[in-house]
């Protein structure tokens, strides 16, 4: 390798910034020829850069660099067959670089037996490129790769899935049903989140999978009822959002799903009575006006239309509500948060108020609200809706919950089991922690 290695890097071509990975290579800039592909992050390097490359660009740099720092994705094999032994850093859902861990699960197994060289504290990047010769060169010679696949055995097998996935649809069973997790999104008299730490997504499911006509979900997130909505039924469904990145997620992964991004007090796009039910899940307490936003929800609904919300329930435990850390404990919460994500993503989430949020909530709330059962019954019989049940989930979920954002793999697996525990244990409205409510437009 020459004295001033040439060094790719690609984040890959997904929605998610890995801010904290190009953050790592300012130093590496200092003593190589760096060129980095730097996807959807804002972050400016000291080195030549550029968002997104064709696959043959990739290719092209890949066969002239010395050293390739990637993401634990799929360009790890890329560049194992194109002859390098690639830096990997995986992805984090915990950081907010992925919608989970699988790149963690898969880097840790390719360190134990592949050719691959895993980073877990970018920090350290200096340092692993300058040895990276000696280290490639002892993996090479300890770890041959795999021969590639057959890619009619392949296509073999993907026929053979399908087949045996269109005869469960056809015949759908109770060991078929627990066994294929995403298929069960194909049938709408199947619940897909029966085993979801998140109640709401269940409640929801019960009363919407079963309607016809036009939906909209108000603050989709990146789709993860929205998507499986409408796959499993069919039925034609909307969604809008103010964050640009989840709408982008949601057009890349759901492209099925119209979603459209709106400003924080903008009226929803589209006409009156236009949607036989709406879904407000756990978006009220964020929302720059309650009263306003449900009044919307009730213009576009047609009347007799279903209105589901779901919000936090004010109770005992209601203190370890971690999204008003930032509010009751301020300088704890930018350690904590700086610590884990940086200086950075601190400002651009909490300081720079330009978009009109502070962190997920709108600028303008001082708390993220946990309502009382009056509280939520009051806001929705004043902008004209009937209600028709209020319910609930969880207790003692905040606890597990503060702890899941702090801890990461297997850890994190475990408490999302406990949390759906507490949510299958404790049901009545009274004392739980969520509230769930299911609503009409009164005609």
């Amino acid at each position: 390798m020459a004295s001033r290695p040439n060094v790719f890097v690609t984040v890959g071509m997904g929605p998610w910034p890995f801010d904290r990975l190009l953050e790592g290579l300012r130093p590496v800039c200092a003593d190589a020829d760096v060129f980095a592909q730097t996807g959807t992050s804002t972050v400016t390097l000291p080195c030549p850069t550029a968002p997104f490359l064709t696959p043959d660009e990739v290719r092209r740099r890949l066969a002239s660099a010395d050293v390739v720092i990637t993401h634990a994705g799929n360009t790890v094999r890329l560049a194992q067959r194109s002859g390098h032994v690639p830096i990997a850093v995986a992805r984090e859902a915990a950081r907010g670089e992925m919608g989970n861990d699988h790149q963690v699960a898969y880097l840790r197994r390719e360190q134990e037996r592949g050719r691959v060289v895993g980073v877990w504290n970018v920090d350290e990047l200096p340092q692993v490129v300058a040895r990276h010769p000696k280290t490639a060169a002892r993996l090479v010679h300890d770890r041959p790769l795999p021969e590639p696949a057959d890619s009619q055995a392949v296509a073999d097998r993907l026929d053979d899935l399908v087949a045996e996935l269109r005869a469960a649809r056809a015949t759908p069973s109770p060991g078929w049903a627990a066994s294929a997790e995403h298929a069960r999104w194909r049938n709408g008299n199947v619940q897909p989140f029966g085993r979801h730490p998140l109640q709401r997504y269940a409640f929801a499911w019960t009363h919407l999978a079963v309607l016809q006509g036009p939906h909209l979900e108000i603050g989709v997130g990146t789709g993860e009822f929205a998507g499986p909505l409408q796959a499993g039924t069919g039925r034609e469904v909307f969604a809008v959002d103010v964050h640009p990145d989840y709408v982008e997620a949601v057009r890349r992964f759901y492209p099925e799903i119209c979603v459209v991004k709106t400003g924080l007090r903008d009226r929803l796009p589209f006409g009156d009575a236009a949607f036989s039910s709406v879904a407000l899940l756990d978006v009220l307490e964020h929302c720059a006006d309650e009263s306003a936003l449900l009044a919307e929800a009730f213009r576009i609904l047609r009347p007799g239309g279903t209105l589901v919300v779901t919000v936090p329930r004010r109770h005992v435990f209601s203190w370890l509500d971690p999204d008003n850390a930032k509010y009751r404990w301020p300088r704890l919460h930018r350690a904590v948060y700086t610590r884990r994500f940086g200086d950075a993503a601190y400002t651009a989430r909490f300081i720079d108020l330009t978009d009109g949020l502070r962190g997920d909530m709108a600028a303008n709330r001082r708390e993220h609200t946990n309502y009382t059962n009056a509280d939520i019954t009051a806001l929705l019989e004043a902008a004209g809706f009937e209600l028709l049940e209020v319910t609930g989930a969880n207790l003692l979920w905040r606890w597990f919950q503060v702890l899941s954002l702090l801890l990461g793999g297997r850890a994190r697996v475990v408490l999302g089991r406990l949390i759906a525990l507490d949510g299958r244990v404790f049901r009545a409205s009274r004392f739980t922690a969520n509230l769930f409510v299911l609503a009409r437009r009164s005609v």
